[in-house]
């Protein structure tokens, strides 16, 4: 019977570890030497990803061209100690697709001094979906639960979470060597989650059991985000600045159903409970941000330095859920982020004309105060389902410049580690299960491979130089 307990201990506890992206600013980059930069170019960006990173490089960039991160795969490992003892581990890996960034630029005639470019990118694209079924065996169960002959626990959790952006950049200059530009970007967004927890017993003397817990939500955000830029392009150096305004929310809906049954034990301890809200009122907050940066050269060779902020958001309610019971209180789901300062260091060495070799560094603190996911549905206020984790990632390829196209190959590596206060509990207070009251340590790491294409298309043309 422990056994059982245990897997399904191990599933539930483990599986927030593939969420622990949420809230963070520095997980996804975009443009392909971006990406191997560590997305530190806010001050010396020269491929499309500038429509993300500063808008007003495109002014400044000659012959930018259609981009395509073509393809990128991730392979993410996380491994838990002091989980259910103080020698006691887990680990669990998973390859998956990673978002990706669709670019490139067009010029209308009668503006001949104004450059626009659109991109299409994945900001966020997340999946997670366990399903877990198990009947015991007839020893594990007469060891487990005596009189009960037969044992069955299923248990499911499918979380999503999308955040498509597409949008129109502009850059112009003010001066030969000082440029400004814009960037807005439409949002498309959307976080579901479904937990199902069951269980059922059989036995000669108490007949069958039943128990069913499931939550179900739903938030969805349609808005603007706008990025302003400024880049300065002087004779030793290259200067940039970005500020990230607040999200703009233009839609909002959300749902929330609630449903847990028990049976089959004494009349006073058996439950029914379904709640089911359609059209509730959410909220989708985002900070504003101020990335500054330079790049610097050094002969043929360029340094690139980037730092970040991003401003905190007091405890606001993701989905405003009504109470289940009149005069009672709803289930909280709410987040709450602090303040954040991030910095990064790229390097770009010149091999020869059609080979450059990236290399860089970046930190990734964690902003997360509390963070609003199904576990907190699950347990309620009392429980402590956030992973906080300070990332550090790093990036290394090349650039393979041929007569009409771009090559980028590479890899970049992210690690991040801490604690876990309290894994979910077993709904079942008659059974004892060997945890242990100590902190969980938690270790993240991800590596992902990038190869990304840059063509020469609306007329542009690329020249090995």
């Amino acid at each position: 019977m422990k056994k059982i307990i245990l897997l399904i201990i191990s599933v539930t506890f483990f599986s927030p570890f593939w969420l622990v992206g949420q809230g963070y600013y520095n997980q996804e980059n975009f443009g392909n030497r971006s990406i191997l930069l560590s997305g530190n170019v806010t001050g010396s960006v020269d491929d499309l990803g500038l429509t993300y990173y500063n808008p007003a490089r495109l002014a400044l960039i000659e012959n930018p061209v259609f981009t395509i991160n073509a393809k990128a795969f991730q392979v993410k490992t996380a491994n838990v100690e002091n989980v259910f003892g103080r020698n006691n581990k887990l680990s669990d890996s998973r390859f998956e697709g990673v978002p990706s960034l669709i670019a490139g630029t067009f010029k209308i005639e009668k503006w001949k001094n104004h450059h626009f470019a659109y991109a299409f990118l994945s900001k966020q694209r997340t999946r997670l979906n366990l399903n877990f079924s198990k009947e015991m065996d007839e020893d594990d169960v007469a060891d487990g639960l005596g009189e009960v002959n037969r044992f069955v626990g299923d248990f499911k959790l499918d979380n999503k979470e999308t955040d498509e952006w597409f949008g129109i950049s502009w850059g112009t200059k003010l001066r030969d060597n000082l440029s400004i530009g814009v960037s807005t970007f439409v949002s498309i967004y959307n976080y579901t989650a479904t937990y199902d927890l069951r269980f059922a017993t059989e036995g000669d003397v108490l007949g069958v059991d039943l128990f069913n817990n499931e939550i179900n939500f739903g938030q969805s955000s349609y808005g603007v985000f706008w990025k302003l830029g400024l880049a300065w392009k002087l004779e030793k150096v290259d200067l940039g600045l970005n500020v990230d305004l607040p999200y703009l929310e233009v839609f909002n809906d959300g749902r929330f159903r609630y449903q847990r049954f028990l049976s089959g034990l004494n009349p006073e301890d058996e439950d029914f409970q379904y709640y089911d809200f359609e059209n509730l009122e959410t909220k989708r907050k985002e900070p504003m941000g101020i990335s500054i940066g330079m790049g610097v050269p050094i002969k043929k060779h360029k340094l690139h330095f980037k730092a970040d902020w991003h401003a905190g958001l007091s405890e606001y309610s993701r989905i405003l859920i009504p109470p289940v019971e009149e005069g009672g209180e709803g289930f909280a789901f709410k987040e709450e982020l602090n303040s954040v300062i991030n910095f990064g260091l790229g390097v770009e060495i010149y091999l020869n004309e059609g080979l450059n070799l990236y290399g860089s560094i970046s930190t990734d603190f964690s902003p997360v105060e509390s963070s609003a996911n199904i576990f907190d549905l699950v347990e309620g206020d009392d429980r402590d389902a956030n992973f906080d984790a300070d990332y550090m990632h790093y990036g290394l390829g090349v650039d393979i410049k041929l007569k009409k196209v771009k090559l980028v190959v590479g890899t970049t590596y992210s690690t991040g580690s801490g604690d876990f206060g309290e894994p979910i509990e077993f709904p079942n207070p008659g059974v004892e299960v060997p945890i242990n009251d100590d902190l969980s340590q938690v270790t993240v790491t991800r590596w992902r491979f990038i190869l990304g294409l840059e063509i020469p298309i609306f007329g542009y043309d690329l020249e090995v130089k």
